[in-house]
């Protein structure tokens, strides 16, 4: 078969993936936890297909309605149609039609992952939800009841991640849940906020669509998204109780592929704190003489993406700051990387490649290399449980003052299997830290309590088939967290059926 010949076939195959991909009924949203549909929207935003802010999830599906322009996709390469229709199919799976339909997921885990990346893992040796689901042009809702615990039954939980419901009010988003969540550019971390942790209950508004403004005092910021929740972190074994969340997210593109980003996350109230949550909203200045009732994040991100016609190139960057700042006593964390993507051989199949850097040995002042401050990193004196969520940092998945280098590859193929591996190099804890929490301080690393090195590679597959999805993993790591001892070899299963 000659190369023009075949290259039609595979162009009318993907144009007729688009057409039967198209959903009557959007889903409300591309969630966390699929790192291939999140590969195919940057591949796609690389394009020029999908435009606005892509960093901020879960990702709005009116960022994604120029997709159903056929017409404009026609002119794209094999791999780029293909890629668009795996995301519109997507859609259509997770919206379904209009009305209940059930569902259900599954994951059994040898042990969970130590590194945790943007995408799905058990939380525990078993982790499993059913529910149900509700799909309308306007209103959208999941419902979901599962356990999380060991397979000996020991330490089961009640769950209710997964649930939320979503209303459109013109452009704006309405949504309360539990719904997990990732800030930032990183495809491996989050400094501030990542599915590391359990969801929390929260209510918010976001952006539907990320189009610009019209007025020209602010047309100059261009596509902007922003997201706004407040949560409530109500486990019974916090120290701090019923602790409030907040967060707001400011991300803009004034210049076509670059995108700048503001993020401030912030506790308040909780235990004995003071609760001042509006005094905690708009006091941005804490310092030892004048001190915030309120234990405050914030992050300054840039990612930029240049398209090579063929291949794609993605550098980014995230700084995280705690309490004051943003450039002297700043207690600064960075994440920085590269991503690249392009297509693997003419049958409409493509790659991605990450390399990856996170450092959360905070330093005293932007940039300040020179000095570092063992455990200010997610702890905090007035709200003594830190940036944490039931046993699991909020941000970063190996706690304070770690650095993790990952090096990762993903292949996405036209039939829907995704191919995946990852190497990763994990120091987690310090001397100074482990001296510290020793002590019985609040500064600690809940990872590990000691210094470990850990060499990790993974290798998985993903496959859809009918009605399921079929994730599966292995990994092996040299060693492992304080006080366990000697490597381990980790299997991971997950099924997830949408009725």
């Amino acid at each position: 078969m000659t190369t023009p010949v075949r290259r039609t076939l595979l162009s009318l195959a993907a144009a007729s993936l688009l057409a039967a991909a198209l959903p009557a009924t959007a889903a409300p949203w591309a969630e966390v936890g699929d790192r291939a549909l999140r590969s195919d929207i940057e591949l796609l935003a690389a394009r020029g297909l999908i435009e606005g802010p892509t960093t901020t999830w879960p990702l709005p599906v009116g960022f994604l309605a120029p997709l159903q322009d056929a017409g404009r996709l026609a002119k794209q390469p094999e791999f780029i149609q293909f890629a668009a229709a795996r995301v519109l199919a997507k859609l259509r799976a997770s919206s379904r039609s209009a009305g209940l339909t059930p569902a259900a997921e599954v994951r059994f885990a040898s042990e969970p992952n130590l590194i945790r990346d943007f995408g799905r893992s058990a939380q525990d040796q078993l982790d499993a939800r059913v529910g149900l689901n509700y799909d309308s042009d306007a209103f959208a809702a999941n419902l979901r009841v599962g356990t999380i615990t060991r397979l000996d039954g020991n330490d089961s939980r009640f769950a209710l991640d997964g649930t939320y419901a979503t209303a459109l009010l013109g452009n704006l988003q309405l949504y309360g849940g539990w719904v997990d969540k990732w800030y930032g550019p990183g495809h491996v971390s989050s400094l501030i906020l990542s599915n590391n942790a359990r969801p929390f209950p929260k209510i918010g508004i976001t952006r539907n669509n990320p189009k610009a403004f019209e007025t020209p005092w602010l047309s100059w910021l261009g596509k902007f998204q922003i997201d706004f929740f407040v949560g409530l972190l109500e486990e019974d074994s916090r120290e701090d109780r019923n602790t409030g969340f907040g967060a707001l997210r400011i991300s803009i593109e004034p210049v076509k592929d670059l995108e700048l980003t503001v993020s401030r996350l912030s506790q308040f109230c909780g235990g004995d704190n003071v609760c001042k949550p509006f005094r905690a909203a708009f006091n941005i200045n804490n310092t030892d003489n004048d001190r915030n009732a309120s234990n405050d994040e914030g992050s300054f991100e840039i990612k930029y993406t240049y398209d090579f016609n063929v291949l794609s190139f993605s550098p980014y960057l995230q700084i995280s700051n705690e309490d004051t700042g943003p450039f002297t006593h700043s207690y600064e964390t960075y994440l920085g990387g590269f991503s690249w993507a392009g297509p693997w051989g003419t049958n409409g199949t493509s790659w991605r490649l990450v390399a990856e850097y996170t450092d959360s040995r905070a330093t005293l002042d932007a940039f300040g290399f020179q000095t570092r401050l063992p455990g200010f990193a997610y702890n905090n004196d007035q709200y003594t449980d830190g940036f944490r969520y039931r046993g699991r940092t909020l941000g970063f998945s190996q706690d304070s003052d770690s650095t993790l280098f990952t090096l990762s590859g993903l292949l996405a193929t036209t039939n829907g299997w995704t191919w995946r591996a990852a190497y990763h190099n994990s120091h987690i804890n310090t001397a100074e830290l482990a001296a510290i929490q020793a002590t019985g301080s609040f500064l600690r690393n809940v990872v590990s309590a000691q210094p470990v090195t850990v060499n990790q590679f993974e290798a998985g597959v993903t496959i859809p088939w009918r009605g399921f999805t079929f994730d599966l993993g292995a990994r092996y790591q040299d060693k492992q967290p304080f006080p366990d001892v000697g490597s381990q070899v980790n299997v991971e299963l997950g099924v997830q059926y949408r009725f």
